[in-house]
């Protein structure tokens, strides 16, 4: 079904590309159609699910459901009667968001520039590239035919990759490990930065009706457990909505972010790379229960080659940083465990080490010695090291966000006879779960 699936949507991605490129401006009518269309069907969706399962969802989520519906049906509406204005606000949000890619990319350039990291041009580069789309978008009497030109191209390679995917399954590659890394392209980053949270809330909708967690298939090729996993994170509730990814590789989670809030930078924008390092199962039982999120494990084989190639990468990153103590820790070591406080210290750092007995270290040098959110990210430390494996995904937006590699593991997953071999969903229930079987066994 999922090989079935590729192969319709890569077609229609085709077809649509073709269609955009050859007919441009006179498609218009018929585009707000299909757009009018799918608000419908989405705001009828979200409406079915507001009557449907009210008795099951929380106040805020029902809230959110029949917003959803209304602004969705309204959209449609708004989208058929007026078609032009709808397409020119089109063209004002997309080049807001080529602008914002901009801005991510400039703001990257300066970091490097003024931290003397290599590469710092690149960013340069793709900050002009983004500004001359935006610029043609804005100030272009032919912004229409600019924008459906782009729309067109973008088709045609989603259309393409979702193509080769499909002849990659169903005709595998001699050695399926053995993957060269080459530029993907994803859906729109707005598109997949909210789908571990889609997933979530489907998780959460399920357990509320059937009391379980839904059931998993697992390609394991063997009984061993995988060479390395990345773990995706969401929760329902702030930045959590976003997601976070680390590892968990050589018997140690590897974790980067931008957690010394003392550090805190253009309203957390920046501050410095924190890198810690944690015991797996106390780590995941502190994500589920203190922070609320669950967590999507995808386990992958590798090679041997590809297991050197991995450990030689954390190896590097981590000369490139030292010891860092958070601040309960440091106070204890300092003052003596009965003179401090402990619930004085709110901080991420301290919670984190108080409740897993986490490692701590900061960057000296290098690229992650500056955090930031929208590219220096848990996404590029993961992609930096899982690069070494020759893992196909490179993000080629100028914004880093988890739903990139969330939706590539999945769609890896799903194929079935690919690196990535099995996916384990972590929630509270599951984690009472393996504390009583551990229990039992002891």
């Amino acid at each position: 079904m999922y090989k079935a699936v590729l192969l319709l949507l890569g077609a229609l991605m085709l077809a649509l590309g073709i269609v955009i490129l050859s007919a441009r401006t006179l498609l218009l009518n018929y585009l707000a159609y299909l757009a009018a269309a799918m608000l419908l069907i989405h705001g009828a969706r979200n409406l079915f699910g507001f009557i449907a399962h009210r008795g099951r969802l929380g106040e805020k989520r029902r809230k959110e459901k029949l917003i959803t519906a209304l602004f969705n049906i309204a959209g449609s509406i708004a989208v058929v009667t007026l078609p032009e204005l709808t397409l020119r606000l089109v063209i004002y949000v997309l080049c807001a968001y080529l602008l914002f890619n901009g801005a991510s990319k400039l703001l990257d350039f300066i970091i490097a520039k003024t931290g003397h990291s290599p590469g710092h041009y690149t960013d340069l580069i793709a900050f002009v590239f983004y500004l001359v789309f935006a610029l043609l978008l804005l100030g272009n009497r032919h912004r229409y035919d600019v924008f459906f030109i782009l729309t067109g191209i973008y088709s045609l390679l989603l259309g393409t990759e979702m193509i080769s995917d499909f002849i990659s399954l169903v005709i595998p590659p001699r050695v399926k490990n053995d993957l060269k890394r080459h530029i993907r392209i994803s859906p729109p980053v707005f598109v997949t930065t909210f789908m571990p949270l889609g997933t979530l809330r489907y998780i959460n909708e399920y357990i509320s009706a059937n009391d379980e967690l839904p059931q998993l298939r697992t390609h394991e090729k063997d009984d061993t457990p995988p060479d390395i996993e990345i773990m995706v994170h969401v929760s329902d509730y702030g930045a959590g909505r976003i997601g976070h990814l680390d590892l968990y590789f050589d018997g140690e989670v590897i974790s980067y972010g931008n957690h010394d809030m003392a550090s805190h930078r253009l309203f957390g924008v920046l501050g410095d790379g924190v890198l810690f390092t944690s015991d797996k199962e106390t780590y995941i039982d502190f994500s589920v229960t203190h922070d609320r999120q669950i967590v999507f494990s995808y386990g992958l084989r590798l090679t041997d080659e590809q297991i050197g190639a991995v450990r030689e990468e954390v190896r590097r990153i981590k000369d490139d940083s030292v010891p860092w103590i958070p601040p309960l820790r440091k106070a204890i070591e300092e003052q003596g465990m009965e003179n401090v406080k402990q619930s004085a210290y709110h901080d991420y750092c301290s919670d984190l080490w108080r409740g897993t007995g986490a490692q701590f270290r900061k960057f000296s040098k290098g690229k992650f010695r500056t955090y930031s959110i929208l590219s220096t990210n848990c996404v590029l430390l993961t992609d930096t090291v899982l690069g070494k494996a020759g893992t196909d995904i490179v993000c080629i937006s100028g914004i880093a966000s988890p739903g990139i590699y969330y939706d590539y593991l999945e769609r890896m997953y799903r194929a079935g006879n690919t690196m990535v071999i099995s996916k384990t969903i972590y929630d509270r229930k599951t984690m009472r779960k393996l504390k009583k079987e551990r229990m039992k066994q002891q």
